[in-house]
């Protein structure tokens, strides 16, 4: 049996909407951000076990120890490409995972395309906006879109406000960074912050249950971490869980993973840690040109492996870390090519068989 945290009001209050269910949640959470799914089977995607038989992704995942979605969403996205998640798909997905017992974690990206540390940028419609004006536009925006989504019934039990928002969001107007003499100004960090609390503001507005996440990429970096979410509690964000991006290639080893965590845990000690985005590659062309790091292990089906379950036993160590999502999962054979081809999913992009890592996620 998984234990679960049952919540049933933000700060011990109840102050769910009429008509929503208390949000259950998962002691230890095992996530798969399978945002492109979707799209994926639309293109012929294939998807077996490791024996070769037929099977239904989100199905098979249960089986395999997921509990958790991680789905993004973009503002006014170009539906061609790779970033095609906008409402309706996103909200037919999480009606899709619920149907399956999963929770779902709602990844606001606040642009039209990808947004991480290197680009933040603000949807092309907001773009003339001043600054008061876009702080309204980021709560209306949030909390519209979280209305619709509870009148469908696809409420999500955690919601993620800016996607590895390291170098603040929405650039150049709400550009924040800890390790810039331009970007790192009490000006800079207070607007930043302000957008931030409109956000979370409509949140818990309109999910109260939910959990809310702040998401930076810095899994193997201890001292922008604690700088970044030191600024969040100077300016007083609220939210719930930090969120960390950890990629060994670009962030280093296990050991830098476990000093970040340490000293997050010690200074942090109200706030949950999930590694909301890890992945490994299965193939040596699953190493970016621009890796800073050398891993430790091999890219191959079986150092992915192994390197998951030593990346699940680092996380043990903590007690404020609930778990982890492993980012683009389904990432498999798609006879007609039209895929993101990346190289770190848990699908022979050959055969569209599963790997054995696979097996190591509900350990």
């Amino acid at each position: 049996m998984v234990a679960v945290i049952l919540i049933t009001g933000c700060r011990g209050d109840d102050r769910r909407r009429p008509g929503t269910d208390p949000v259950e949640q998962p002691a230890w959470i095992v996530g798969a951000d399978i945002s492109l799914l979707t799209r994926m089977l639309s293109a012929g995607a294939v998807y077996k076990d490791s024996d070769g038989r037929d099977i239904e992704v989100m199905s098979y995942f249960r089986q395999k120890g997921f509990n958790y979605v991680r789905l993004r969403l973009f503002v006014n996205p170009d539906l061609r490409s790779y970033a095609c998640q906008d409402l309706p798909y996103v909200q037919d997905m999480i009606l899709k995972a619920k149907e399956k017992g999963y929770n779902v974690l709602l990844n606001f990206h606040y642009s039209d395309t990808w947004a991480d540390p290197g680009k933040q940028y603000k949807p092309a419609l907001w773009s003339g906006l001043n600054a008061d004006a876009l702080a309204v536009k980021i709560y209306s925006y949030t909390r519209e879109t979280l209305l619709a989504l509870v009148k469908n019934g696809a409420v999500p039990e955690m919601i993620q406000i800016g996607n590895e928002i390291t170098n603040g969001m929405l650039w150049d107007s709400a550009r924040a960074d800890v390790w810039s003499q331009e970007w790192n100004t009490t000006g800079r960090w207070i607007y930043f912050s302000k957008i931030l609390s409109q956000a979370s503001k409509a949140c818990r507005e309109i999910c109260p249950d939910s959990w809310i996440m702040v998401h930076i990429d810095c899994g193997g970096d201890r001292e922008t971490a604690l700088r970044f979410f030191s600024r969040m509690e100077q300016y007083h964000v609220d939210y719930d869980i930090i969120g960390l991006s950890y990629y060994p290639f670009w962030h280093g080893p296990l050991s830098d993973l476990r000093s970040c965590l340490s000293g997050l845990q010690m200074n942090f000690p109200g706030k949950k840690i999930n590694l909301v985005e890890v992945a490994y590659p299965n193939h040596q062309w699953g190493i970016p040109d621009n890796a800073s790091y050398t891993p430790d292990y091999p890219a191959t089906p079986q150092g992915q492996a192994a390197f998951m379950e030593d990346f699940i036993d680092t996380l043990r160590e903590f007690s404020a870390v609930n778990g982890f999502m492993y980012w683009y999962p389904e990432e498999t054979y798609v006879p007609a090519g039209n895929s993101l081809t990346l190289h770190r999913g848990v699908f022979d992009i050959a055969t569209g068989n599963a790997l054995q890592v696979i097996n190591v996620f509900g350990h």
